[in-house]
């Protein structure tokens, strides 16, 4: 019984040094408040890049408005009959 008790203070030293090393429960929470960080840090990426396609697409969306204004606005239109002969693009040369 004399050797047993210094071996079982020793294993209790040991192990209790890596049982306070090696909290289960304060390393999960740890992590699990990082992950919830960087969580949220995409979401507010995202967030800010879906306003700004937003934005994008409604400005792009009013400057195609204005120009399909200013052709339908305008003076000039395309006649419907050529008014001249037609020339064959394809067609040798004949000169």
């Amino acid at each position: 019984m004399g050797t047993v008790i210094p071996i079982i203070f020793l294993l209790l030293v040991v192990l209790g040094g890596s049982w306070t090393a090696a909290d289960p429960v304060s390393a999960l929470h740890r992590e699990r408040g990082e992950w919830c960080t960087e969580h949220q840090k995409v979401h507010k990426r995202l967030e800010t890049i879906e306003e700004r396609v937003t934005k994008t697409v409604e400005h792009l969306y009013s400057e195609v408005n204005s120009l399909l204004s200013a052709i339908s606005g305008s003076s000039w239109a395309l006649s419907a009959a050529p008014s001249g002969p037609l020339l064959d693009i394809f067609e040798e040369d004949s000169r």
